[in-house]
C-alpha cells in the first residue's frame, strides 16, 4: 500500500513560520529594577542610589547586601522558565505578540521581587533602624522602594 503526501502553500506556510520566528527571535529584552529618574526621597536621596546600596550592599560595610533584585529572581528561575514556555507558544499562535510576552514576564518578575521585600530579607534591621523607623523588616519604612521596582521592554 502506498501513501501519497502533498503540501499546499509552500510558499505562504514558509512565509507564516518566518513571521514565528521572527517575533520569537525579535532582539526585545526586559528589564527588571529601579530605572534612572525613578525619584528622590524626601530628604532628596536619589531611590536608584538607596536601591544599589541595599542591593549589594556599601563599600565601608556598614549597611549589609540585600538583595531585592538578584536573589528574588534566582529563586524563581523554574517559574520564569514555565511562564516563559507558557507565553512563547501563545506567541507562536499568534495570540500575543514578543512584546506582550515581555511585558507580561516582566510584571510577574517585579511582582517575585515586591513579594521577597514583604516577606523579608535578611538580615534583619541593626537595632539602631529598628529604634529610628520601629521594625526589624528590611527594606519596608513607607514602601517607597517597593512601589518604585519595576520593568521596562526595550529593543
Amino acid at each position: 500500500m502506498n501513501i501519497n503526501t502533498e503540501v499546499r502553500g509552500g510558499e505562504k506556510l514558509a512565509k507564516k513560520l518566518k513571521q514565528i520566528q521572527d517575533r520569537l527571535t525579535s532582539k526585545k529584552r526586559v528589564l527588571i529594577g529601579l530605572p534612572a529618574g525613578t525619584g528622590n526621597y524626601d530628604d532628596g536621596v536619589p531611590i536608584v542610589v538607596i536601591g544599589a546600596v541595599q542591593e549589594f550592599g556599601s563599600a565601608n560595610g556598614r549597611v549589609p547586601e540585600r538583595s531585592f533584585l538578584r536573589v528574588p529572581l534566582r529563586q524563581n528561575t523554574d517559574n520564569i522558565k514555565k511562564g516563559f514556555a507558557a507565553l512563547s507558544r501563545q506567541v507562536v499562535r499568534g495570540e500575543i505578540s514578543a512584546f506582550q510576552m515581555l511585558d507580561q514576564m516582566g510584571a510577574r518578575a517585579v511582582g517575585y521581587c515586591q513579594e521577597a521585600i514583604e516577606t523579608g530579607i535578611a538580615p534583619p534591621n541593626a537595632p539602631s533602624t529598628i529604634k529610628r523607623k520601629g521594625s526589624a523588616t528590611p527594606l519596608i519604612d513607607k514602601g517607597i522602594l517597593r512601589s518604585k521596582i519595576t520593568h521596562v521592554v526595550e529593543d
